[in-house]
């Protein structure tokens, strides 16, 4: 199933920051975009009224405030570029 991040548009700096949360929805975006959007095509996944709400922190300004809008949360589809751990020759 795929995965996506949650991002942020912060009310103090207005930049996009993650929320550290991932949500999987069987029928997502395929690149980025608002809830509100998504929304517009979609119904309600149960997984992302748990956004609503929510707890968001700017990492530049310190501040915490809650996500209130559905044009401030970002789905973005999670890509794992990290290279695969290496097997030391010792251990195959």
């Amino acid at each position: 199933m795929p995965t996506y991040e949650i991002y942020f548009r912060c009310d103090d700096c207005n930049q996009e920051h993650p929320n550290l949360l991932r949500i999987y929805l069987e029928d997502g975006p395929e690149r980025k975009e608002t809830l509100a959007a998504f929304l517009r095509s979609h119904s309600m996944p149960p997984q992302v009224t748990t956004l609503r709400g929510r707890k968001a922190f700017c990492l530049k300004t310190g501040r915490r405030f809650k996500l209130e809008s559905d044009d401030q949360i970002f789905l973005v589809p999670f890509t794992d570029n990290r290279p695969a751990p290496s097997i030391p020759d010792g251990d195959r």
